[in-house]
């Protein structure tokens, strides 16, 4: 009976497995930190190794982009072996491992999480897109406000449909490079005769401030996302926001009760 010998991965099989081909196409990890270090950490930070070459590729990036002189592998626990140690944070609050999971979703082509960023007043949709042996071709992140998520999440969760196509435009002053990242996410419903009626679509790219800081997108985007829900799905989705949303309102009220009116406020 042969045995396959498993070697550790090098920087470059590292860079291929992290970086979007569509933004650092022929580069190496060094040359994509050196140009955007944070965004790069961020990257490797979103890996979820399944496998044991997939767990040294991720040790590999990490240890790199930590600073360590020497990539660690992690060692076997005798099922899936301990996680390698995450990329250090960079204090941004894009960082997926800082946000519990509400929902996750994955096709053969994207993927999408929707997160806990209720510390900000928002539900975080981290979305992605992934070619077989090649690792992710575009990441994408959207900040949803509460009060928007609780009326997508009714009416996925309730009539598994869109009364009116939804479309949100944010961003950050200075989340590219110094300059102004626009965010879009568009959700709609393309009728009873699409197999997968239910669309979500987001995109990151260039911006510019307008008004009163208000940002919108300034040309081309430099990643966009879609995936495709049934109804079933949709519906998944919607539940899976409401009660997480439901829980988080019970637990506000439980660890900030209501005033106590005193005597003096009784009419």
């Amino acid at each position: 009976m042969s045995t396959q010998t498993i070697t550790t991965p090098t920087f470059d099989q590292a860079a291929a497995f992290v970086l979007p081909s569509d933004k650092y196409q022929g580069k190496t990890l060094a040359q994509a930190h050196a140009a955007d270090p944070a965004y790069v950490r961020w990257l490797a930070k979103q890996m979820v190794p399944t496998h044991d070459v997939g767990r040294r590729v991720k040790a590999m990036a990490t240890a790199y982009l930590t600073g360590l002189k020497q990539p660690q592998t992690p060692r076997s626990n005798g099922h899936n072996g301990h996680k390698p140690a995450p990329a250090k944070s960079n204090g941004n609050a894009q960082n997926s491992g800082e946000h519990p999971r509400i929902f996750s979703m994955m096709t053969n082509k994207a993927f999408f999480h929707v997160e806990d960023a209720l510390g900000i007043g928002k539900v975080k949709f981290f979305m992605g897109s992934y070619q077989k042996g090649k690792g992710s071709t575009a990441t994408v992140i959207h900040y949803v406000d509460v009060a928007d998520a609780r009326v997508i999440a009714f009416d996925l969760a309730v009539r598994g449909s869109l009364t009116t196509k939804f479309v949100d435009y944010k961003g950050t002053p200075k989340g590219l490079n110094g300059k102004p990242l626009s965010r879009v996410l568009k959700i709609e419903d393309r009728g009873s005769e699409a197999k997968r009626p239910i669309v979500i679509q987001a995109a990151n790219g260039p911006g510019e401030i307008v008004g009163e800081g208000a940002i919108k997108p300034k040309g081309k985007p430099m990643a966009e996302v879609a995936i495709f829900l049934t109804r079933h799905e949709a519906r998944k989705l919607g539940h899976a926001i409401q009660a997480y949303l439901n829980a988080w309102d019970a637990a506000r009220m439980v660890l900030t009760p209501p005033e106590t009116i005193t005597g003096e406020d009784k009419a």
